[in-house]
């Protein structure tokens, strides 16, 4: 499967994003992903409107990824409607995401599995993620 990690941080933490990508970087290794891309920013959440992001929504639409990976799926945005706008987004392009944290999965069908659910794809975590 091939996977984009997406990190974000609100605030301007080198260390704090840096350790994100890396223990995304591992689960997604655990988990036999192939990382096709890394997109990292210092940003808000309440605007979909962010480089990074751009990053891996322009690979999404170009038909490279099957899965986007977050530590959260606030790191995807803080308004609700915001995040299910892009959830769709990335539905109607046949492309799942991935929310460590919460240990959920939304399937390229829009459907949320919890990752208990056989189905969810979404490999136990084993470390902490900051």
């Amino acid at each position: 499967m091939k996977a984009f990690l997406y990190c974000r941080v609100a605030h301007n933490d080198d260390f704090c994003l840096a350790a994100q990508a890396a223990a995304l970087r591992q689960y997604a290794g655990q988990a036999g992903y192939d990382i096709i891309g890394v997109a990292c920013e210092h940003s808000n959440g309440l605007t979909l409107n962010r480089p990074a992001l751009h990053e891996v929504t322009k690979a999404v639409l170009a038909g490279k990824v099957d899965l986007v990976v977050v530590q959260s799926v606030a790191r995807i945005g803080r308004d609700r409607s915001m995040t299910q706008q892009y959830i769709d987004l990335l539905t109607e392009n046949n492309t799942k995401l991935l929310c460590i944290r919460e240990q959920l999965i939304f399937s390229d069908q829009g459907e949320a599995l919890i990752g208990g659910n056989k189905n969810a794809e979404c490999p136990s975590w084993e470390t902490q993620i900051p």
